[in-house]
């Protein structure tokens, strides 16, 4: 298997899905922060409540420049936007005041992650601040690989790094997927109780081509065999 531009590539992503390097604007904009407020109000490891203003604020400070990027999953008349990534291409030591401002923190108290990705001799990354889908449209593979495989290519494609990191609460679907995906917890912390933790994919690249040359029953069975597998140890 090999990393194709997405218009080559064996499996594209299909034309609900899109990426863009700007914030949403006017009705999509609306529909964005309903689909923000609704993923982080019904799941219960979550349960947040978010303002409007509070949404646009932060998709217009992290979403800003050609180095960022907003990938967005249509849904339906209910619900027109249905899933939402978003994120940027940093170096590690510009990452703490982003992070601290996520999650209410001091930069320094974050020092121990910086620290690790720089062991890791990572200078470049693509963190995402954002992933998320409505519960009602989790449905199989497809949500995933689409709002994860443009912004994988268009970091190594257009800017060549190839290591990816987030957050999340460990009671989170996503923290499981995301190990089944190959990325590695690197750090731990806690914002008003809550576990937080970190994950890592030092190398994408394996990944990206099981997105663009795999369709989703073959990527299902091996994230099965991999479940499978983390289960005996």
């Amino acid at each position: 298997m090999r990393i194709f531009k997405p218009e080559m590539a064996p499996i594209k992503v299909p034309n609900r899905f899109e990426l863009t390097h700007q914030p949403s604007v006017g009705l999509a904009l609306e529909s964005l922060i309903r689909a923000y407020q609704t993923v982080f109000k019904e799941a219960s490891y979550w349960a947040e409540i978010w303002s409007r203003e509070a949404i646009q604020e932060k998709l217009e400070r992290e979403v800003d420049r050609q180095s960022s990027f907003l990938v967005t999953m249509l849904g339906d008349k209910e619900m027109p936007i249905a899933g939402f990534a978003w994120g940027e291409i940093l170096a590690p030591t510009n990452l703490g005041p982003r992070i601290a401002k996520a999650l209410q923190k001091k930069p320094a108290e974050l020092d121990g992650l910086i620290d690790k990705l720089l062991r890791f001799r990572i200078t470049k990354l693509v963190y995402a601040d954002e992933f998320a889908i409505v519960a009602r449209f989790r449905s199989g593979i497809e949500p995933v690989r689409g709002l994860l495989q443009p912004w994988l290519e268009w970091a190594w494609l257009e800017n060549q790094v190839f290591s990816c990191l987030f957050w999340t609460t460990p009671a989170s679907p996503i923290y499981k997927l995301g190990l089944y995906m190959g990325f590695e917890p690197v750090f731990w912390t806690k914002v008003e109780e809550k576990d937080i933790v970190f994950i890592l994919n030092r190398d994408f690249r394996p990944l990206l081509k099981i997105c663009q040359n795999m369709n989703s029953r073959q990527i299902a069975r091996i994230l099965m065999a991999v479940s499978r597998r983390r289960r005996r140890k």
